[in-house]
Protein backbone atom coordinates (compact mmCIF):
# COMPACT_ATOMS: atom_id res chain seq x y z
CA UNK A 1 0.00 0.00 0.00
CA UNK A 2 1.33 3.42 -0.96
CA UNK A 3 1.86 6.24 1.53
CA UNK A 4 -1.10 8.28 0.33
CA UNK A 5 -3.37 5.23 0.63
CA UNK A 6 -2.24 4.55 4.18
CA UNK A 7 -2.56 8.25 4.96
CA UNK A 8 -6.19 8.21 3.79
CA UNK A 9 -7.02 5.57 6.36
CA UNK A 10 -5.31 7.67 9.02
CA UNK A 11 -7.35 10.68 7.92
CA UNK A 12 -10.62 8.75 8.04
CA UNK A 13 -9.76 7.51 11.51
CA UNK A 14 -9.55 11.12 12.71
CA UNK A 15 -5.86 11.95 12.39
CA UNK A 16 -5.16 15.61 11.60
CA UNK A 17 -3.14 16.90 8.62
CA UNK A 18 -0.17 17.84 10.82
CA UNK A 19 -0.07 14.42 12.46
CA UNK A 20 -0.23 12.68 9.08
CA UNK A 21 2.53 14.93 7.72
CA UNK A 22 4.76 14.11 10.70
CA UNK A 23 4.03 10.40 10.39
CA UNK A 24 5.06 10.19 6.72
CA UNK A 25 7.74 12.91 6.91
CA UNK A 26 6.09 15.20 4.33
CA UNK A 27 4.70 18.72 4.38
CA UNK A 28 1.11 19.55 5.24
CA UNK A 29 0.63 20.83 1.68
CA UNK A 30 1.57 17.38 0.37
CA UNK A 31 -1.04 15.77 2.60
CA UNK A 32 -3.64 18.21 1.27
CA UNK A 33 -2.60 17.35 -2.29
CA UNK A 34 -3.04 13.65 -1.50
CA UNK A 35 -6.52 14.40 -0.24
CA UNK A 36 -7.40 16.45 -3.32
CA UNK A 37 -6.01 13.97 -5.81
CA UNK A 38 -6.31 10.49 -4.37
CA UNK A 39 -8.68 10.42 -1.44
CA UNK A 40 -12.45 10.07 -1.44
CA UNK A 41 -14.32 13.32 -1.78
CA UNK A 42 -16.85 12.31 0.88
CA UNK A 43 -15.48 11.68 4.37
CA UNK A 44 -16.86 8.81 6.43
CA UNK A 45 -16.58 7.76 10.02
CA UNK A 46 -14.30 4.91 11.00
CA UNK A 47 -15.82 1.55 10.11
CA UNK A 48 -18.22 2.95 7.49
CA UNK A 49 -18.00 2.32 3.80
CA UNK A 50 -16.49 5.22 1.84
CA UNK A 51 -18.58 6.44 -1.08
CA UNK A 52 -16.54 8.10 -3.77
CA UNK A 53 -18.06 11.12 -5.46
CA UNK A 54 -17.08 11.62 -9.06
CA UNK A 55 -16.75 15.32 -9.87
CA UNK A 56 -15.29 17.29 -12.71
CA UNK A 57 -11.73 18.30 -11.92
CA UNK A 58 -11.36 22.08 -11.78
CA UNK A 59 -8.41 23.78 -13.52
CA UNK A 60 -6.94 24.83 -10.17
CA UNK A 61 -7.15 21.30 -8.78
CA UNK A 62 -5.48 19.95 -11.90
CA UNK A 63 -2.72 22.55 -11.56
CA UNK A 64 -2.17 21.59 -7.92
CA UNK A 65 -1.94 17.94 -8.96
CA UNK A 66 0.74 18.89 -11.47
CA UNK A 67 2.56 20.82 -8.76
CA UNK A 68 2.44 17.69 -6.60
CA UNK A 69 4.06 15.68 -9.41
CA UNK A 70 6.73 18.31 -10.08
CA UNK A 71 10.37 17.94 -9.12
CA UNK A 72 10.17 20.71 -6.52
CA UNK A 73 10.82 19.77 -2.91
CA UNK A 74 7.90 19.63 -0.51
CA UNK A 75 8.90 22.95 1.03
CA UNK A 76 9.22 24.58 -2.40
CA UNK A 77 5.73 23.36 -3.27
CA UNK A 78 4.44 24.75 0.01
CA UNK A 79 6.20 28.05 -0.74
CA UNK A 80 4.46 28.26 -4.14
CA UNK A 81 1.02 27.73 -2.58
CA UNK A 82 1.65 30.19 0.24
CA UNK A 83 3.03 32.84 -2.13
CA UNK A 84 -0.09 32.52 -4.28
CA UNK A 85 -2.13 33.12 -1.15
CA UNK A 86 -0.37 36.26 0.16
CA UNK A 87 1.97 37.46 -2.67
CA UNK A 88 4.78 38.09 -0.19
CA UNK A 89 7.96 36.11 -0.80
CA UNK A 90 9.57 37.02 2.53
CA UNK A 91 6.55 36.11 4.65
CA UNK A 92 5.92 32.94 2.66
CA UNK A 93 9.51 31.87 3.26
CA UNK A 94 9.07 32.49 6.98
CA UNK A 95 5.81 30.52 7.03
CA UNK A 96 7.27 27.51 5.23
CA UNK A 97 10.87 27.38 6.44
CA UNK A 98 10.31 28.80 9.95
CA UNK A 99 13.33 31.11 9.81
CA UNK A 100 13.96 34.66 11.14
CA UNK A 101 13.02 37.68 9.10
CA UNK A 102 16.63 38.61 8.27
CA UNK A 103 17.13 35.23 6.63
CA UNK A 104 13.78 35.23 4.84
CA UNK A 105 14.16 38.71 3.36
CA UNK A 106 17.16 37.41 1.38
CA UNK A 107 16.16 33.81 0.69
CA UNK A 108 12.49 34.49 -0.05
CA UNK A 109 13.00 36.73 -3.10
CA UNK A 110 15.88 34.50 -4.21
CA UNK A 111 13.63 31.43 -4.16
CA UNK A 112 10.87 33.36 -5.91
CA UNK A 113 13.29 34.14 -8.75
CA UNK A 114 13.91 30.43 -9.32
CA UNK A 115 12.73 29.54 -12.83
CA UNK A 116 10.95 26.36 -11.74
CA UNK A 117 9.15 28.23 -8.95
CA UNK A 118 8.11 30.95 -11.40
CA UNK A 119 6.76 28.41 -13.88
CA UNK A 120 4.59 26.77 -11.23
CA UNK A 121 3.27 30.14 -9.99
CA UNK A 122 2.39 31.24 -13.54
CA UNK A 123 0.68 27.94 -14.30
CA UNK A 124 -1.39 28.05 -11.10
CA UNK A 125 -2.36 31.68 -11.69
CA UNK A 126 -3.40 30.88 -15.25
CA UNK A 127 -5.52 27.97 -13.99
CA UNK A 128 -7.19 30.22 -11.41
CA UNK A 129 -8.03 32.83 -14.05
CA UNK A 130 -9.42 30.10 -16.28
CA UNK A 131 -11.56 28.84 -13.42
CA UNK A 132 -12.84 32.35 -12.74
CA UNK A 133 -13.55 32.92 -16.42
CA UNK A 134 -11.24 35.93 -16.55
CA UNK A 135 -8.64 36.64 -19.21
CA UNK A 136 -6.28 39.50 -20.03
CA UNK A 137 -8.86 41.28 -22.16
CA UNK A 138 -11.37 41.32 -19.29
CA UNK A 139 -8.77 42.99 -17.10
CA UNK A 140 -7.83 45.41 -19.89
CA UNK A 141 -11.48 46.36 -20.27
CA UNK A 142 -11.62 47.29 -16.58
CA UNK A 143 -8.45 49.37 -16.95
CA UNK A 144 -9.89 51.17 -19.99
CA UNK A 145 -13.03 52.04 -18.01
CA UNK A 146 -10.89 53.46 -15.20
CA UNK A 147 -8.59 55.31 -17.63
CA UNK A 148 -11.50 57.04 -19.39
CA UNK A 149 -13.58 57.82 -16.31
CA UNK A 150 -15.09 61.32 -16.30
CA UNK A 151 -16.17 62.91 -13.02
CA UNK A 152 -19.04 64.60 -14.88
CA UNK A 153 -20.68 61.21 -15.35
CA UNK A 154 -21.32 60.94 -11.61
CA UNK A 155 -22.16 64.43 -10.38
CA UNK A 156 -24.18 67.43 -11.49
CA UNK A 157 -22.90 70.91 -10.68
CA UNK A 158 -23.49 74.52 -11.58
CA UNK A 159 -23.98 78.03 -10.19
CA UNK A 160 -26.70 80.58 -9.61
CA UNK A 161 -26.90 84.28 -8.69
CA UNK A 162 -28.46 85.72 -5.53
CA UNK A 163 -29.20 89.28 -4.47
CA UNK A 164 -27.25 90.44 -1.45
CA UNK A 165 -29.65 91.61 1.26
CA UNK A 166 -29.18 93.12 4.71
CA UNK A 167 -30.70 91.94 8.00
CA UNK A 168 -33.92 93.82 7.24
CA UNK A 169 -34.32 92.06 3.90
CA UNK A 170 -33.44 95.12 1.86
CA UNK A 171 -31.28 94.65 -1.24
CA UNK A 172 -27.81 96.11 -0.82
CA UNK A 173 -26.57 98.45 -3.51
CA UNK A 174 -23.08 98.87 -4.90
CA UNK A 175 -21.28 102.21 -5.36
CA UNK A 176 -23.23 102.79 -8.57
CA UNK A 177 -26.56 102.05 -6.90
CA UNK A 178 -26.89 98.73 -8.68
CA UNK A 179 -28.14 95.65 -6.72
CA UNK A 180 -25.28 93.66 -5.29
CA UNK A 181 -25.21 90.13 -6.68
CA UNK A 182 -23.16 87.20 -5.44
CA UNK A 183 -22.66 83.80 -7.00
CA UNK A 184 -23.31 80.46 -5.37
CA UNK A 185 -22.32 77.02 -6.59
CA UNK A 186 -24.10 73.70 -6.17
CA UNK A 187 -23.02 70.09 -6.45
CA UNK A 188 -24.99 66.85 -6.15
CA UNK A 189 -24.76 63.14 -6.94
CA UNK A 190 -26.59 61.80 -9.97
CA UNK A 191 -29.23 59.13 -9.41
CA UNK A 192 -27.66 55.71 -8.93
CA UNK A 193 -29.85 54.17 -11.64
CA UNK A 194 -28.08 56.43 -14.14
CA UNK A 195 -24.55 55.46 -13.14
CA UNK A 196 -22.05 52.79 -14.06
CA UNK A 197 -20.23 52.56 -10.74
CA UNK A 198 -17.21 50.55 -11.98
CA UNK A 199 -14.85 53.57 -12.13
CA UNK A 200 -15.87 54.77 -8.64
CA UNK A 201 -13.48 54.07 -5.80
CA UNK A 202 -15.49 55.82 -3.07
CA UNK A 203 -18.51 58.11 -2.60
CA UNK A 204 -19.45 59.99 0.55
CA UNK A 205 -20.98 63.15 1.90
CA UNK A 206 -18.16 65.31 3.25
CA UNK A 207 -18.37 68.36 5.46
CA UNK A 208 -18.44 70.56 2.36
CA UNK A 209 -20.85 68.38 0.37
CA UNK A 210 -20.72 65.31 -1.90
CA UNK A 211 -17.32 63.71 -2.57
CA UNK A 212 -16.66 61.28 -5.43
CA UNK A 213 -13.28 59.53 -5.64
CA UNK A 214 -12.48 57.73 -8.90
CA UNK A 215 -9.79 55.12 -9.44
CA UNK A 216 -6.44 56.62 -10.45
CA UNK A 217 -6.72 57.39 -14.18
CA UNK A 218 -2.99 57.89 -14.63
CA UNK A 219 -2.23 54.58 -12.95
CA UNK A 220 -4.73 52.77 -15.19
CA UNK A 221 -3.33 54.45 -18.31
CA UNK A 222 0.22 53.54 -17.31
CA UNK A 223 -0.81 49.92 -16.81
CA UNK A 224 -2.44 49.89 -20.25
CA UNK A 225 0.66 51.38 -21.87
CA UNK A 226 2.88 48.83 -20.17
CA UNK A 227 0.64 45.99 -21.35
CA UNK A 228 0.46 47.27 -24.93
CA UNK A 229 4.21 47.89 -25.14
CA UNK A 230 4.90 44.42 -23.79
CA UNK A 231 2.40 42.48 -25.91
CA UNK A 232 2.22 44.49 -29.14
CA UNK A 233 5.63 45.29 -30.58
CA UNK A 234 6.39 48.14 -32.98
CA UNK A 235 6.87 45.65 -35.79
CA UNK A 236 3.53 43.88 -35.28
CA UNK A 237 0.93 44.43 -37.95
CA UNK A 238 -1.74 45.42 -35.43
CA UNK A 239 -3.82 48.58 -35.47
CA UNK A 240 -5.23 49.93 -32.22
CA UNK A 241 -7.89 52.45 -33.11
CA UNK A 242 -7.34 55.75 -31.36
CA UNK A 243 -3.93 54.72 -29.99
CA UNK A 244 -0.87 56.67 -31.14
CA UNK A 245 2.13 54.71 -29.84
CA UNK A 246 4.71 57.46 -30.42
CA UNK A 247 2.56 60.09 -28.78
CA UNK A 248 1.77 57.80 -25.86
CA UNK A 249 5.43 56.96 -25.30
CA UNK A 250 6.34 60.65 -25.49
CA UNK A 251 3.71 61.50 -22.87
CA UNK A 252 4.95 58.65 -20.75
CA UNK A 253 8.53 60.00 -20.92
CA UNK A 254 7.37 63.46 -19.88
CA UNK A 255 5.62 62.13 -16.80
CA UNK A 256 8.49 59.84 -15.75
Amino acid sequence: MKNYEEAEQDYLSGLKYKDIADKYDVSISTVKMWKSRYWSQEKSQKGHKVTKKVTKVKPTERAIDQLSDSELTDKQKAFVLDYLRISNATQSYINVYNVPYDTAKTNGPRLLANACIQNEIKRLRKAKLQELGVDAFDLMEDMVIEARADIGDFIDFGKYDMLNVDFDGDVKLDTEDNPEVFHKSWLQFKDKDKLDTKPIKAMRIGKDGPVVELHDRNKARQALLDYLNKNIGDGDNVQIIGFDRRKANAERSETS
